[in-house]
Parts: C-alpha cells; sequence; structure tokens
C-alpha cells in the first residue's frame, strides 16, 4: 500500500472546470468511453456535456422523464438507464440530439427510485426504492427478473464485482445480501414458489440508524465494492438528532467474507451529516461526498487504513455525488451553489428568491 504522502502527491486534484447551470442535479456520471458526461436533473431532464476535451461543451439535454432524475447508469455500447423519483425507469442511447428510447417502465417501483447500479457484465439492472423493494431488470428490453422487499425503504443496492450477488441497504441500516446464482438477463422471471426471495445474510449497519423523537434518522444510504469485491463499505450519518439532522459522516468497511464491520471512519463533524456518495479508487482508498446543513459539504479522499484523509476540501458545498472519468485522471462532483437556503429565506438582488442550483466541477487528479 501506497503511503499517506504518496497517495497525496499522486491524485490530489487541482480544478480544471466549473460547470455552471440553473438547475438542480441528483447525480453526474461519465460515460464508459469518456466522451460525455451526463447529469441527472431534478427538472427531469438529462442534462449532457462533451468530456472529450478541455472545454465541455454543454449539449442539448434529454427529456423522458416525469420526477426528479435520481441516478443514471450506462452499459458498453452506448445505451443509458435512468431512474427518478416517481419510480419510471428509462433506457435510450446517449449520444445523439433525439431520444431513441430502447424501453421504458413508468412504474418500476411504487414511488421513489434511490437506488440504481448495473452489473458487472452490463446485462441486469438494480434498483431499490422507498416501496421497499429491490429489483432487478433486463438491460435489453426492461423486463423484471427478481424482485425482493424489505422492511424499510431502501436507499442503496450494489453488485458484487463477480456478479453473483447483489447487496441493498436500507433505513434502519440492515444490508442484505441476495443470491443470484437463479437470476438472468433472458426468460421470466423465476417462480418463486409461494416464497419472498430470502437473503442469504444480513450485514448490519445499525450504527448509521437511530430513532429520533418518533423520526427515523439515517440508514444505509450508499454501499461500494472495492476491486476485488473482499471489501464491502457502508456510507451514511452516525445520527445524533433528527429534525434538522445532526451527526457524523461515516463509512463502516465490511470485510466480506465474515461479514463483520472492521473499521469505522467518520469523515467529518456533527454539521457534516451524510455521506451521499462513495467509490473506491483502483488503489485501494475511498472517494466521498459529504453533505450536510447548508452551505456544508466536503469531498474526502481516505485509506480505510490510515487514521486520516490525505485530501479533502470544504470548497464544494453540500455535494451529492462523484464520478470518475474512465480513464482515471478526471473526477466530476455535484455540489450546490454558494449561500442556498432550505426556506427560502436568501434574497437575490432583485429582491426575488432564487432556487437553488448544482454546479459542477471537474477536477483533474494529480
Amino acid at each position: 500500500m501506497a503511503d499517506t504522502s504518496q497517495l497525496a502527491a499522486r491524485f490530489t486534484p487541482k480544478d480544471l472546470k466549473n460547470l455552471p447551470n440553473t438547475r438542480q442535479m441528483s447525480a453526474a456520471r461519465f460515460t464508459p468511453c469518456g466522451k460525455y458526461l451526463i447529469a441527472a436533473g431534478q427538472d427531469a431532464l438529462l442534462h449532457r456535456w462533451d468530456a472529450q476535451g478541455d472545454a465541455f461543451t454543454e449539449l442539448p439535454p434529454l427529456a423522458g422523464h416525469n420526477g426528479w432524475i435520481q441516478d443514471v447508469v450506462f452499459e458498453a455500447t452506448g445505451a443509458m438507464i435512468s431512474a427518478d423519483s416517481w419510480g419510471g425507469l428509462r433506457c435510450a442511447p446517449y449520444a445523439g440530439d433525439a431520444v431513441e428510447l430502447l424501453w421504458s417502465n413508468p412504474v418500476a417501483h411504487d414511488g421513489w427510485i434511490r437506488s440504481l447500479t448495473i452489473s458487472p457484465d452490463g446485462t441486469l439492472v438494480a434498483t431499490g426504492g422507498t416501496d421497499g423493494h429491490v429489483r432487478l431488470w433486463s438491460r435489453t428490453d426492461g423486463s423484471r427478473r427478481f424482485d425482493a422487499q424489505h422492511a424499510d425503504p431502501v436507499f442503496s443496492v450494489a453488485f458484487h464485482p463477480n456478479g453473483k450477488s447483489l447487496v441493498s441497504g436500507d433505513l434502519k441500516g440492515n444490508v442484505h445480501q441476495w443470491d443470484l446464482s437463479a437470476v438472468t438477463a433472458a426468460g421470466p422471471m423465476p417462480e418463486p414458489g409461494g416464497v419472498a426471495p430470502q437473503p442469504a445474510r444480513t450485514l448490519s449497519a445499525a450504527p448509521l440508524y437511530a430513532l429520533n423523537r418518533l423520526q427515523d434518522v439515517g440508514g444505509a444510504r450508499v454501499l461500494a465494492f472495492n476491486a476485488d469485491g473482499t471489501k464491502l463499505a457502508c456510507g451514511g450519518t452516525k445520527p445524533s438528532v433528527g429534525g434538522n439532522v445532526q451527526g457524523l459522516p461515516t463509512v463502516l468497511v465490511f470485510d466480506w467474507a465474515s461479514g463483520t464491520a472492521e473499521n469505522t471512519l467518520e469523515l467529518g463533524d456533527g454539521g457534516d451529516v451524510y455521506i451521499t456518495d462513495l467509490r473506491y479508487h483502483a488503489e485501494g482508498f475511498l472517494m466521498a461526498t459529504v453533505s450536510g446543513n447548508p452551505g456544508v459539504g466536503k469531498l474526502v479522499f481516505r485509506h480505510p487504513e490510515d487514521k486520516q484523509a490525505f485530501f479533502e476540501t470544504k470548497k464544494m458545498p453540500n455535494c451529492h455525488s462523484l464520478s470518475l472519468h474512465p480513464q482515471g485522471n478526471r473526477l466530476a462532483v455535484v455540489a450546490t451553489n454558494a449561500n442556498s437556503n432550505g426556506n427560502g429565506r436568501v434574497k437575490g438582488n432583485a429582491g426575488d428568491y432564487p432556487g437553488n442550483w448544482s454546479p459542477i466541477f471537474v477536477l483533474q487528479l494529480g
């Protein structure tokens, strides 16, 4: 393992481009080809930029969703799958100016799809929603291939790198492992025989949940495997109070073989609150975005075995997502505009109450 100074020298990011816009974005992701950056808009549009050079020219957005788009994932041949807060799931090419819809399911879930991911081989799409369901869909035609359920809303889903298991995390901090050995992307959904699928095991992320004044706070908000699948990181907050939630942004690192939490990483203070996105870098360190009170947030790089981060910055408030370019040299971070306020008290120069928006910061690594 490289030491902290070596990691800092190689991966400390530098500012490359700030992509201003007028809308709030849930996430922005680089496509597998590296030619596009696509953002999931809370205006029901997929916003796009040409990512082939340093200019990041904005391209026409793509329409078709009804609610806030939560996230977007891609498969290698040029299709993107996007999910929204109305429970809609859509698949379409990400290049070109016209929407060539491949398939659509407007009621994939009963309400908000909170998490979306694609299998390592690109054949299955996993979703988790506030309805408590975890579902798998064929990337080719959108047919449902698997349906399981938590007792509480599902916030996160992730495939194991070997593609044989899926994990899903819920509001109470339960992380279920689902065996996918009988699931394929072709043919009808396997008959459950009258018995709902049961998890192969459940990992406990209980420190990321609290019941405070009748309010359920926290949850297993984001899940990420390392490259060889030996570690599973689960991010959220260690809650101290509900209402205007306060808590320590926390990552639990599980040993996958034993299912035990071997590391607990606190990546901020009580006002920083939530880990909002989390990824393992190929070099073994974690990249995380954090968002808490209005105007508070950060980007953090830390190896799980180190006591401190080798890089962090607070210049991007209320960060929602991060995406590493396929070449590994650039990072896109979705944040929130400065002076944002959740209750509309901040007036603009014209005496109006401008809405929040999401600047997208493109950073150069090393």
